[in-house]
C-alpha cells in the first residue's frame, strides 16, 4: 500500500477543493490512505459478470460523487477482479479508492470467487444466474483436470491455501445442484445451456437482457444463424412477436405438430439385427413400446431426459423443439460417456441444425433412406413427413449398420 505524504496529500486536496465541493465527495481525513497501483483489466475477468443496466450504473456514479468510493476495489496481483465499474467512475473523474489484494491458486479460482461474490449483491434474472453457475462448474472442472494431470490423481490439491486466499470450492457435478444454486428447475438449466452452446451471441444478448424468455431463446437457437440475428435486431417491442412468426414458419418445426408418431415395424426389426437388443428407449410410450418391445422405456411423464439409461438403445425423439435439441445431445453424450453401450436414433435429415451436427460429431455411422418414412400416428394412419430422415447409428457394429441399413439407403461411416 502507498501512503501520500500529508503535507503533499493536504497541498493537492487545497488544489482541488472546488472541484471535489462541486462534486460532493468526502474529502479524506489526514490520516486516509488510498492506493495507486498499476492495475490491470483482463477482459475476460471483465465479461464474467453482466455488466450494470444504464440507470443502475448512473446511480453507482451518483454515490461515488456523493460519498466517495467506499468499498475497496480487490486485486489479484495488479488484475482487478472486483469493482470493474467504480474503478472506471474513480478513474475518469479522477476520485480516489482503495485496494485490497487476495491471493489464488489459479484463473479457475479467480473465476469462482468472482461468481460467488457476485451473489445476494444484484438482483440477476434466471438466465443470469444460471449462466454463472455453468461457468462455475467449468471453472472448476478446469481446475480438476489440470490437478489430476499434475498430480495423477482425481482430487483437488490438498496443499493449504496460501495466507489471504480465497477459501476452497466445492465442485458442481450435476445439473440439480446447479438448479439449486441459481434458484431455477432442471429444466431451466439445460434450456441456458443450450442457449449458450447453440444460440447465436445476439440471441444470448437478448435473452441476458429480458428482450425474450429462456424458453423462446432456447427454441431460436436451433434455427439458422441468419434467422436467429433476424429476430435479435428487431426493437424490444416487436422481438417476441416475430420470434414466434420465425418459429412458426421454421420448416423442421413445421414437420407435424403431434410428438405421438410412432416407429414402422421394419425399422425395430433392423435395428434389431444391429444391436441384437433393445435395452431402453428414453423417449417412449405404453402403446408404442408395443412394437419397440424395449425393456426399459421412460415415457413423456418419466422424463427420460432426467434418467439414466443402459444398454443398447433405440429412441425415435419428440421432432418439436426444444425437446428434439435435448435429446440428441443426451445420446451423444451417454455415449461418449460410456453409460450406453450402442445406440439408433430415427430423425429427421436436419442437418444445418446445431442438435444434428451435436449427433454427426458422435455418430459412428448414419444412413439417409431413400424415400421419407411414414411414420404410424395413434390412430393407426401413416404420416406424411415433409422431409427426409436420418438413422444415426453409435457402437462398435457400424460395418453390420452398414450391411443391414444399406438396403434402405446411403449409409456414411465417420472417420
Amino acid at each position: 500500500m502507498e501512503a501520500f505524504n500529508n503535507e503533499s496529500l493536504e497541498g493537492t486536496l487545497h488544489g482541488r477543493c472546488h472541484v471535489l465541493q462541486h462534486r460532493k465527495v468526502r474529502v479524506p481525513p489526514r490520516d486516509f490512505f488510498f492506493e495507486k497501483p498499476m492495475i490491470i483489466i483482463n477482459p475476460e475477468f471483465k465479461n464474467i459478470i453482466p455488466p450494470l443496466e444504464k440507470e443502475e450504473f448512473s446511480q453507482l456514479e451518483k454515490n461515488i460523487l456523493s460519498y466517495g468510493c467506499r468499498d475497496p476495489l480487490t486485486l489479484w496481483g495488479n488484475t482487478l477482479i472486483d469493482g470493474h465499474n467504480r474503478h472506471e467512475i474513480c478513474s475518469r473523474l479522477n476520485i480516489p479508492f482503495k485496494t485490497v489484494s487476495l491471493n489464488f491458486d489459479c484463473v479457475e479460482d479467480v473465476v469462482v470467487w468472482m461468481i460467488d461474490n457476485q451473489e445476494g449483491r444484484r438482483n440477476l434474472n434466471n438466465f443470469v444466474r444460471t449462466e454463472l453457475q455453468l461457468r462455475k462448474k467449468s471453472a472448476i472442472a478446469a481446475k480438476a483436470k489440470a490437478n489430476q494431470i499434475a498430480a495423477g490423481g482425481d482430487k483437488f490439491s490438498e496443499k493449504p491455501l496460501p495466507q489471504n486466499s480465497a477459501k476452497a470450492v466445492t465442485p458442481i457435478d450435476t445439473r440439480e445442484e446447479i438448479a439449486k444454486a441459481a434458484n431455477v428447475s432442471h429444466d431451466t438449466v439445460h434450456k441456458v445451456d443450450t442457449i449458450l452452446k447453440m444460440a447465436e451471441p445476439e440471441i444470448v444478448q437478448a435473452v441476458r437482457d429480458n428482450r425474450i424468455s429462456i424458453n423462446l431463446a432456447s427454441q431460436l437457437a436451433d434455427l439458422p444463424k441468419e434467422e436467429q440475428r433476424v429476430v435479435a435486431n428487431k426493437p424490444p417491442e416487436e422481438i417476441k412477436e416475430v420470434a414466434r412468426e420465425v418459429l412458426k414458419q421454421a420448416h423442421v418445426s413445421n414437420n407435424t405438430g403431434n410428438n405421438e408418431w410412432y416407429t414402422p415395424a421394419k425399422y425395430i426389426e433392423m435395428a434389431m439385427a444391429v444391436m441384437g437388443s433393445i435395452d431402453t428407449d428414453p423417449a417412449t410410450s405404453v402403446i408404442a413400446n408395443k412394437t419397440v418391445k424395449a425393456t426399459k422405456i421412460f415415457t413423456a411423464e418419466d422424463n427420460g431426459l432426467a434418467q439414466k439409461w443402459s444398454g443398447n438403445v433405440w429412441m425415435n425423439p419428440p421432432y418439436a423443439q426444444p425437446l428434439i435439441s435435448q435429446f440428441s445431445e443426451a445420446i451423444a453424450n451417454k455415449f461418449v460417456s460410456g453409460e450406453i453401450s450402442q445406440g439408433i436414433v430415427l430423425v429427421n435429415n436436419a442437418t444445418e441444425t446445431a442438435w444434428f451436427q451435436i449427433l454427426l460429431a458422435q455418430a459412428s455411422a448414419v444412413c439417409f433412406p431413400k424415400s421419407r418414412v411414414r411414420f404410424v400416428a395413434p390412430d393407426g394412419s401413416l404420416g406424411a413427413p415433409l422431409q427426409g430422415q436420418a438413422i444415426v447409428y453409435f457402437g462398435s457394429n457400424a460395418a453390420l449398420f452398414g450391411e443391414v441399413f444399406g438396403k434402405e439407403g446411403t449409409v456414411l461411416y465417420h472417420g
